[in-house]
């Protein structure tokens, strides 16, 4: 029982210190996507629309862009599906057909 206790709050732990890391990825990933922004508005009028770099400055956005929306996207997994796929023969685990 203790031994139970003392792994459920080992998980606890591991799940919050995920959820921290995922919750300061995005962040720094928000971040990023603003800074991209503003240098791309920068280049583009320093540059002109049509340049090279202002080209360049605003692929770098779109590609922040599709990383921010594939990271909405995913879909989170709960402590319990993990579970379920690491110990496939648990009872929480049985599928049954009614």
């Amino acid at each position: 029982m203790t031994q139970l206790v003392a792994t459920q709050s080992v998980e606890d732990s591991g799940q919050s210190l995920l959820g921290n890391f995922e919750q300061e990825r995005a962040k720094r990933l928000a971040e990023n996507l603003q800074a991209a922004l503003e240098t791309a508005r920068t280049v583009t009028q320093e540059k002109g629309i049509t340049s090279r770099e202002s080209a360049v400055a605003w692929d770098i956005v779109e590609e922040l862009q599709a990383a921010a929306c594939h990271r909405r996207e995913q879909k989170q997994v709960t402590a319990f599906e993990r579970y379920c796929e690491e110990n496939p023969s648990a009872v929480e685990a049985l599928m049954y057909d009614l």
